[in-house]
């Protein structure tokens, strides 16, 4: 679920400021102890540069930092209680991190991330159609690809690959420049042993993001369960 801080954190960034500006401006944060600005900063910089091993080091320490910062403290806002409720989630409290995302949507029922999160913790309790409705409800509020992609994984966990790749297609509908939507969908077809239209999703995934190392692996594999 790393994923996901850095997902949430995917926002626009002006083409003015230059990588190592990004950088700097990042580790001023640091040293102001700013842990939760400069992971925004740090999560983006390594989503550009995923093999740079230094990033890696800095947002590793920045999340834990920020991990150790938010699950004690009292949350005020929305906004705070989805930040100590993923704190949670991965300190395996996935009861206790659902608990603050509804207290989350309490305080503010706009926010279709406190949903996905939602869901993303009961998908993990195995727990799916419950998760598929909180799903639902974020898409509701903000219809994003991957909140489709959500409700594919869940139905793809719960064996129903039909459902699953009726929820890639409207996964990649609504975001076809994301890599990762498109890797998702090619690792279902050829769990699926749909070899063809996996190469094709991997292909793809390839295409929009060239230093995509799972999905050049998966298309390897079932590049070569397709010639069998």
């Amino acid at each position: 679920m790393f994923a996901l801080l850095i997902e949430n954190n995917l926002v626009q960034m002006t083409d003015q400021i230059t990588f190592d500006q990004k950088k700097t401006e990042g580790l001023k944060y640091i040293k102001e102890d700013n842990y939760k600005k400069a992971f925004e900063i740090f999560s983006l910089l390594f989503y550009e540069r995923p093999k740079d091993q230094e990033l890696l080091a800095i947002s590793t320490f920045l999340f834990k930092r920020i991990l150790d910062g938010n699950y004690d403290f009292q949350p005020e806002t929305g906004e705070e209680f989805i930040y100590r409720g993923v704190a949670k989630f991965y300190k395996g409290e996935l009861t206790g991190s659902i608990a603050d995302f509804d207290q989350a949507i309490k305080l503010n029922s706009t926010l279709d991330y406190a949903y996905k999160c939602k869901g993303f913790s009961l998908m993990y309790l195995k727990k799916y159609s419950s998760a598929i409705d909180e799903f639902q409800k974020a898409i509701r509020i903000n219809p994003q690809g991957e909140y489709y992609d959500d409700i594919a994984e869940s139905y793809s966990r719960m064996g129903k690959g039909r459902e699953a790749i009726l929820y890639h297609e409207k996964a990649i509908e609504k975001a076809p420049s994301d890599a990762r939507l498109w890797y998702n969908y090619g690792v279902l077809l050829g769990q699926m042993n749909m070899t063809e239209e996996a190469v094709i999703k991997l292909q793809k995934a390839i295409e929009l993001y060239p230093n995509y190392e799972d999905a050049k692996h998966n298309l390897k594999y079932y590049g070569k369960q397709r010639e069998i």
